[in-house]
């Protein structure tokens, strides 16, 4: 029960080279082996047979394993981007706080300004009549 189901054939067969053999051999040796071995049509069909499956098979597991790698990959990335959105977040959390620390001081420093306004007669006037404004240039 060890042995493949190719195995098992091949051996029924008395195909004078094993499974992995078949599987293994550059295409030109595979050829030439089944040239100089003189074998019969059902005898080759069966080699031919098991050397594609066994091809299929080798090409099925390393598919397989490429797909675990990019799933890897992928995971590995996204915990990156994961902790890079972290930070990115924090981030933008302080520069909110200190925009909300910007707006204050500009609140009470253009309260401060606009409380110290006086029209010709010394008495104030009412600061909702004025605004500050900050030209291009920084004047």
């Amino acid at each position: 029960r060890g042995s493949s189901r190719d195995a098992r054939r091949a051996l029924a067969l008395a195909l004078p080279i094993g499974p992995e053999a078949i599987v293994n051999l550059p295409v030109e040796d595979f050829n030439a082996l089944l040239g100089r071995a003189r074998l019969s049509g059902p005898e080759v069909a069966l080699a031919r047979d098991i050397r594609r499956r066994g091809k299929n098979k080798v090409a099925a597991q390393k598919c397989r394993r490429r797909k675990l790698e990019a799933i890897a990959r992928l995971q590995a990335e996204l915990g990156r981007l994961g902790k890079e959105r972290e930070r990115l977040l924090r981030v933008r959390g302080q520069a909110e706080r200190a925009l909300g620390a910007l707006r204050r001081d500009l609140a009470r420093v253009s309260a401060q300004v606009l409380g110290a306004l006086r029209d010709g007669a010394g008495n104030p006037l009412p600061p909702e009549s004025f605004g500050l404004r900050l030209a291009p240039g920084g004047d």
